[in-house]
């Protein structure tokens, strides 16, 4: 399994590293700012490779200090791109060093090991909010066409930095190299999902069939950019830290819906009406699938194929 996790995340990582450089201007940022986007992505993809992670841990190891400055250079890098950028907005350049100073503390300032469920709770929902941050000119396109912020991209370089090296946290499994069973629970999950949600999708007058392929190319890149740049990194946070600390204060079952209706509740305010509870309704049923495909297999990639999966559905086929 570790070998496959390193083979894996290898070459999706220097896939990944060259095509954001290659391609990553489209929208409203242009080079030298995305500049700033493509550094920022580059230790998010690296730390998903087991080698490094271990590396990692080895140089925090002989210098515990590192704990608390790299979080911290991280906060001193976005504010200075929202600087040179000209960013306007004062509350999201605070945000940057009280978001990322709460999560380092909240991580950090415990016994050594692997952190409490509170404090694992409390540097989870710092990253959360951080990575809500945007600016329109520190954005970047990654593979499958998606739109990410700086901000976005190094809350994912805090999370895997906190949870695979200064505090591991042993369920936090985001190894790429999914085995024969992983991929099984994990399609497996989008049939269940989809023979649910998408019934029910239409009887709420919530969904109706679009389709928008755009060939078979197209298709293949989004699929693999909604698995990773989208599906990961939300299944990092709702079943890496949400559902994991909710399971250390209820159990696996208590952990699973608690996880789910957070999932859901976070997409309440999306679309219109302003409180859209049947987007909240069918995301709490996803959140259930997510959950459940994590718990089966402890693999937060293996999540993230179903998240991903569902999603690609849902934006080639499907408008709500």
């Amino acid at each position: 399994m570790k070998d496959r996790d390193q083979a894996a995340g290898w070459v999706v990582a220097a896939v990944c590293i060259a095509a954001i450089g290659a391609f990553g201007a489209e929208g409203n940022a242009r080079w030298p700012w995305l500049a700033f986007n493509w550094v920022a992505s580059a230790p998010f993809l690296l730390l998903l490779v087991p080698d490094v992670q271990a590396w990692a841990r080895r140089r925090v190891a002989a210098a515990p200090s590192l704990e608390i400055h790299v979080p911290m250079a991280f906060a001193l890098f976005g504010m200075a791109a929202a600087l040179v950028v000209g960013s306007h907005n004062w509350l999201n350049f605070l945000l940057w060093p009280l978001t990322v100073g709460l999560g380092t503390l909240a991580l950090v300032r415990g016994k050594p090991g692997e952190p409490t469920a509170g404090r694992l709770l409390l540097s989870g929902l710092a990253l959360w909010v951080l990575g809500g941050l945007w600016e329109g000119a520190l954005q970047i396109r990654v593979p499958g066409g998606t739109h990410l912020g700086l901000a976005y991209l190094v809350a994912l370089d805090l999370a895997l930095f906190f949870y695979t090296v200064a505090r591991p946290v042993r369920t936090f499994d985001v190894g790429l190299g999914l085995g024969g069973r992983d991929w099984g629970l994990a399609l497996g999950g989008v049939v269940t999902l989809a023979a649910v949600a998408i019934p029910l999708g239409f009887a709420l007058a919530f969904l109706r069939y679009e389709p928008r392929w755009l060939g078979l190319g197209y298709a293949v890149v989004r699929l693999f950019g909604l698995i990773l740049f989208v599906g990961l990194p939300e299944e990092m946070l709702f079943r890496g830290v949400l559902q994991e600390s909710f399971t250390r204060f209820w159990g696996r079952g208590g952990g699973l819906l608690a996880g789910a209706l957070v999932f859901g509740l976070s997409h309440l305010p999306k679309g219109a009406p302003p409180l859209n509870w049947k987007y909240a309704l069918l995301a709490t049923l996803a959140g259930l699938v997510y959950g459940w495909v994590y718990q089966r297999t402890g693999k937060l990639a293996a999540a993230a194929v179903t998240h991903g999966v569902v999603d690609w559905i849902w934006s080639t086929f499907l408008v709500s």
